[in-house]
């Protein structure tokens, strides 16, 4: 059930929008809509005879590379195919979940939605659940809010999937006393560490072998192409620091736009709700309204009583609280019924909508202010110079343009327009400063038509307030770096490769002549090595190396009298022995109480997240999924 009405219709795909990080996405609408009713809509899988379509492919590609550039990644760091391939897994587990909630009839209440919606912080401003925010937020990520809400709905319904299958997973007693045993299991661990550097020293590298290194690995010495850059650039502000302002001109600006500058009217609505359902007629569910009704008439707290008897859960809790109510998103009568609402604590009469009966109350009321003047004076400037160069910008930017496509470099256009030519040199692809930052400025200026050709690149919008027209002045293509220059650094990586294969074969020997029963001490001197000793080193202990750390724990219980013996390898390409020469499990009693607790909690989600991988790898498994392999 639910209070709200999405008023806006459309066609869409999903995939989850992470709450927090709703980012700029493309949305893909237009003539592809229309001939959806007269030709075969494009797919790329079938899964269990559902269709994952090309629309939803490119748009969920689209808004994962988004993310992914959003979190520092570069255009040509990405590998697409990695990209499209992960993405279409993606969609096939979505389908194949969104199957399973549907055969169990999984869903989430629209009351459930609302609140999901109003408490959705991305969607506030002030606070406050703002519509056209809300409407912002959606559009930029390529959504309408009748595909997000039904995006919302299948997400919630998944979650309650994925709690029930997690939550039906357990350990036995015995299981958890052994693993949370085991967990704090300590050992008395020696080691001994061949230190690669330290072996560098002796080592003397073949000239042959640093040309047969060079010729077999001819792909890692070439080096970058490189490109020199000029480019010119028109900016916004520049044109709107020469506007002339007046005090006059920007009154009259700010009286023309007053309701710019005017703080709507807020209004803090909570409600009761007695629901119509199966469980409850109409006229039953008429009837407990009207008898609230006059409880309040008696001076009963509203809040009180919406704890007490509403039938939304989401908002019950709070006595029957929903935020500020803004217009277009309540169901049309619930909405009338808000907004002739005139003084703060007025209650309505009992209103009916499609999911029952509803008292509203009207608990704030903040009226509409304007703004003074002074306070706006800044910002209201600001948007004087930005009206007054709007079209000015937009006529530069054509200008600029076709002088771009006219001119056979950058001077004319400086002369003509007075903009000053910035020049960048030694820029690889890799850049990623300046106007290299941007990915279409890069495509550009990698591309055959400016590298190889020389022509200047069409105007490309940097962001609202700026544009450049580049151009490559000087290319360096990637060649491979003569043997000479590159002969130091390979006889630094040979020498690297063989001081940890000496590493790898000290150990060896060492772990050879200790099982053979030779005293420690004396292999040690032999090697001019010193054992290190950790008495009850744990799993965690953060100052032993973690893969020194995982071998200790990987060789298998001493037997009494003797030790386990393996060998770790270190970061740098050093080698350690560890030995191992006594275990220890605390008893069941020496763990506290609240730990085991702790302990148990953890190991039971993880246990549950397993369960849920292996249920989605059954699925797949089980399933009739047609095209998976991209």
């Amino acid at each position: 059930m639910s209070i709200m009405s999405m008023r806006e219709r459309g066609q869409g795909f999903g995939t989850k929008v992470i709450i927090g990080l709703i980012i700029i996405a493309f949305a893909f609408f237009g003539l592809g809509s229309i001939t959806t009713f007269l030709t075969p809509v494009a797919r790329v899988a079938s899964v269990n005879g559902a269709d994952v379509t090309a629309s939803e492919m490119e748009v969920a590609v689209e808004r994962n590379r988004r993310i992914l550039m959003n979190q520092g990644m570069t255009p040509e760091s990405l590998d697409e195919d990695e990209l499209r391939a992960n993405v279409l897994q993606s969609l096939i587990k979505r389908k194949l979940l969104s199957q399973v909630v549907d055969e169990l009839s999984l869903t989430a209440s629209d009351v459930s939605l609302d609140q999901s919606l109003l408490q959705t912080e991305v969607f506030q401003v002030n606070g406050s659940f703002d519509s056209n925010q809300y409407r912002l937020m959606l559009a930029s990520a390529g959504y309408d809010p009748v595909t997000y809400r039904e995006e919302l709905r299948l997400d919630e319904a998944l979650g309650q999937l994925t709690e029930a299958i997690q939550g039906s997973s357990f350990m036995t007693d015995a299981e958890i006393l052994r693993t949370t045993s085991l967990s704090r299991q300590t050992r008395d661990v020696t080691y001994i560490t061949f230190n690669a550097r330290d072996l560098e020293a002796d080592l003397s590298i073949d000239p042959v072998s640093v040309q047969d290194f060079y010729d077999d690995n001819r792909d890692q010495y070439f080096t970058e192409e490189m490109i020199d850059v000029a480019y010119v650039q028109l900016a916004k502000s520049d044109l709107m620091n020469a506007v002339d302002v007046t005090p006059e001109a920007l009154q009259a600006f700010y009286t023309d736009r007053i309701d710019l500058y005017t703080q709507e009217e807020q209004r803090r609505i909570a409600h009761v709700l007695i629901a119509v359902s199966e469980d409850q007629d109409r006229d039953t569910a008429l009837a407990k309204i009207l008898e609230i009704q006059s409880e309040l008439a008696a001076g009963k707290a509203f809040s009180e009583l919406a704890q007490s008897f509403s039938d939304d859960p989401g908002s019950a809790a709070s006595g029957g609280d929903l935020g500020m109510a803004q217009r277009d998103i309540f169901v049309a009568p619930f909405e009338t019924a808000v907004f002739e609402l005139a003084s703060e604590g007025e209650i309505s009469p009992p209103v009916e909508t499609e999911f029952g009966f509803h008292l509203i109350q009207l608990s704030e009321l903040v009226p509409a202010a304007v703004t003074a003047f002074d306070v706006v004076a800044d910002a209201v400037e600001k948007a004087y110079r930005e009206e007054a160069v709007k079209d000015a910008y937009v006529a530069s930017m054509s200008e600029l343009d076709e002088m771009a496509f006219e001119d056979s470099d950058l001077q004319g256009i400086s002369d003509q327009l007075g903009l000053e030519i910035v020049e960048l040199t030694g820029q690889a692809r890799s850049a990623n400063t300046g106007i290299m930052s941007n990915a279409t400025v890069k495509d550009a200026v990698f591309s055959p038509d400016l590298m190889i050709d020389g022509n200047n690149s069409a105007v490309i919008e940097l962001n609202d307030g700026a544009a450049v027209v580049v151009r490559v002045t000087a290319y360096a293509e990637s060649i491979l770096k003569p043997f000479e220059d590159v002969t130091a650094e390979i006889e630094m990586t040979l020498r690297q490769i063989k001081a940890t294969d000496l590493a790898q074969s000290l150990a060896a020997e060492v772990v050879e002549k200790l099982q053979a029963g030779e005293i420690t001490r004396a292999v040690a001197e032999a090697y001019s090595v010193e054992w290190s000793v950790k008495t009850n080193m744990t799993r965690y202990q953060s100052d032993i190396p973690q893969a020194l750390r995982t071998q200790a724990f990987a060789l298998p219980k001493p037997t009494k009298n003797a030790k386990s013996i393996g060998i770790a390898a270190l970061d740098d390409g050093d080698v350690a022995v560890v030995s191992v020469t006594n275990v220890r499990n605390p008893e069941d009693a020496s763990i506290p109480g609240m730990e085991n607790q702790a302990i148990t909690q953890l190991l039971e989600n993880q246990l549950g997240g397993l369960e849920f991988e292996r249920f989605q790898s059954s699925l797949q498994i089980l399933g009739d999924i047609q095209g998976q392999n991209f």
